[in-house]
């Protein structure tokens, strides 16, 4: 009752984050943002990277149950742009340094050691998600990136992928994979900008320990949004051509596995 009424008086007073018939988050106050629904896997993953890193992420107040599913009340950054917004803006020394800055968020993440090398999981060893595998489903965790990739393409046995999917694809799904922890969304729309610096990463609901080059082809989905941003970032981490090339082929053929699967 108590949250309802915060949220009722925040909308009436803030705002909300998004659009305001189907809002992405509640503003509480001018620094607390209400960020609903969620599921476990975020909650984890800002807890594990806010302890074990310094990449700066939104601080977690407190969760909720709000109708029956997970809130969280987290910090909220003022006048701050995301990253596609900012860019045009900032000089070219700025735009080297922020680029570099994200760069060295990606390579503590895959640092950090997962519980078992090969396991697919949130980040306490669960079910994941991501958008990429299902737009609301939790899946996994998977034992390797066997087990994973064989979601991926809608169960079909490893001697019928070249058939179905192709030679890339085959190629790509018969190597063995390390885990690394993994963002899953390192879009420019979730990295906060204020003067030129680097405020936030948010919107973790994607991470957790996933295939090594998960990162790398995940972040190509938002690469249209600035060309600029993700050339330069492709100096600084390890690419995965091979890999991108065979998920651009899933992404065309069966993208969202879990979602298609429903039928």
């Amino acid at each position: 009752m108590f949250l309802s009424l915060r949220i009722w008086l925040g909308r009436r007073l803030f705002g909300v984050i998004g659009d305001r018939k189907w809002p992405a988050g509640f503003l509480l106050s001018p620094s607390h943002l209400l960020k609903w629904p969620c599921e476990a896997p975020e909650l984890e993953a800002l807890r594990y990277v806010s302890e074990n890193t310094t990449i700066p992420v939104p601080q977690i107040y407190r969760p909720h149950l709000w109708h029956g599913k997970l809130a969280i009340e987290m910090q909220f950054f003022k006048n701050c742009e995301t990253l596609d917004v900012a860019w045009r803006h900032l000089t070219s020394q700025q735009r080297r340094e922020v680029v570099t800055e994200v760069a060295g968020y990606v390579k503590q993440l895959r640092a950090l050691q997962p519980p078992k090398a090969s396991k697919i999981s949130s980040t306490s060893g669960g079910p994941c998600r991501d958008i990429r595998v299902g737009s609301v489903k939790l899946f996994g965790p998977f034992e390797d990136s066997d087990e994973f990739h064989q979601v991926l393409r809608g169960g079909v046995p490893d001697d019928k992928v070249k058939d179905v999917f192709g030679e890339q694809v085959a190629g790509v799904h018969a190597r063995k994979y390390e885990t690394k922890f993994t963002h899953g969304d390192l879009g420019v729309q979730n990295i906060l900008v204020r003067d030129g610096k680097v405020m936030a990463v948010i919107d973790w609901e994607c991470s957790g320990w996933y295939p090594q080059y998960w990162e790398y082809t995940k972040a190509q989905y938002n690469r249209i949004l600035l060309p600029e941003f993700y050339e330069m970032l492709d100096e600084m981490i390890e690419r995965y051509e091979e890999e991108l090339g065979a998920e651009r082929e899933l992404w065309r053929l069966f993208d969202q596995p879990l979602d298609q699967a429903k039928g």
